[in-house]
């Protein structure tokens, strides 16, 4: 029955009988693109598996013994709905980074997660992100689904991100959201602390920014705290344990600076 009802559907829609999804005019006037594709997904393309998966910037360590035995403990109690509140993670981190207030923390599906909901609070058409033109390319896509338009700035001549090109460009289009990865993906390079701080002091009014750092473990350990307060409301400072987490440390003895 059900084949039947799908090959029909197309036919009842053109006589008025059934019809599709009402999409927003925003969902309907965007591109059709993949923002990334897996390496499960290229694999199946090319028929044939990687000698080594590199292009997702994995870990090639794998995770802590201790966060695998931690997970075999808690999975009998995977029946359970998770804490909303993630209290006692946020908890954890908190004291991890110096005791700050738990209350300035939140925890979501990993960086993206947490950029999807920088848009949805901020965004709408009309208003504009500034980013560099070639970083991290995730955010556009979340900005694109809002309506906003993406300004995108290149990388300075010295192939670092040009941070008074990012102001102008901020104050230009008195824009929402400037986006700052640090260290950069692709580029790898790492703005210090200092250069965060007088950033953050010299944002247009209103515009908010957004300072990724997933990659924050690969900086040196100097560069690891950019001087800004945590109820600072101009900056919000994303991390991740998808790239080199904390555990990973303490189980393997890596060093703190590549």
């Amino acid at each position: 029955m059900a084949t039947t009802v799908r090959a029909l559907l197309p036919r009842f829609m053109r006589r008025g009988i059934a019809s599709g999804p009402r999409f927003t005019p925003i969902v309907q006037a965007l591109p059709s693109t993949v923002p990334f594709v897996s390496p499960e997904e290229q694999e199946r393309a090319r028929g044939r598996k990687f000698a080594a998966r590199l292009g997702a910037n994995e870990t090639t360590w794998g995770p802590s013994p201790r966060a695998v035995a931690a997970i075999a403990d808690a999975a009998a109690g995977c029946w359970m709905y998770g804490d909303p509140q993630s209290h006692d993670l946020r908890g954890a981190l908190a004291a991890h980074h110096g005791g700050i207030d738990p209350s300035h923390m939140v925890v979501g599906e990993g960086v993206d997660g947490l950029l999807a909901y920088a848009c949805q609070l901020l965004l709408q058409p009309g208003d504009t992100l500034v980013t560099t033109l070639g970083t991290y390319p995730t955010l556009n896509y979340f900005a694109a689904g809002r309506g906003a338009a993406v300004r995108a700035v290149p990388y300075g001549a010295d192939d670092r991100v040009d941070v008074e090109a990012l102001l102008r460009a901020a104050a230009e289009t008195q824009a929402k959201i400037l986006y700052l990865a640090n260290p950069d993906n692709p580029s790898g390079t790492v703005l210090p602390p200092a250069a965060i701080g007088a950033l953050v002091r010299r944002l247009p009014p209103g515009t908010l920014l957004l300072l990724d750092e997933a990659y924050g473990e690969l900086a040196s350990p100097a560069d690891q705290a950019p001087a800004v307060a945590v109820d600072d409301p101009r900056c919000v400072r994303l991390r991740t344990f998808s790239k080199v987490s904390l555990g990973s440390y303490s189980a393997y003895r890596l060093p703190r600076t590549y």
